[in-house]
C-alpha cells in the first residue's frame, strides 16, 4: 500500500498554493513598529552576548597559554 500523502514529488505544488493568485503568494508580512523595536533590541543583545563570549574564550585561551 502506498501513501500519496508522503511519496509526492517537492516540485509538485500544492493543491490550495495552486488556487492563489500570484499577488497573494508575492505578498510579504508587515511588521507593527513595537516588532520591529524589539527584533532589533534583541538583535543587538545578541551582537553584544556574542563579542563578550569571544573575548571571554580569547582570554582563557591566552591565559592558559601563559600559565
Amino acid at each position: 500500500m502506498q501513501r500519496s500523502l508522503f511519496l509526492r514529488v517537492r516540485a509538485q505544488p500544492n493543491s490550495f498554493r495552486r488556487s492563489l493568485t500570484p499577488r497573494i503568494l508575492a505578498a510579504e508580512p508587515v511588521f507593527e513598529p513595537e516588532v520591529l523595536a524589539r527584533r532589533k533590541k534583541a538583535e543587538r543583545n545578541e551582537d553584544i552576548r556574542l563579542f563578550l563570549l569571544s573575548f571571554t574564550a580569547f582570554f582563557v585561551a591566552i591565559s592558559s597559554f601563559i600559565a
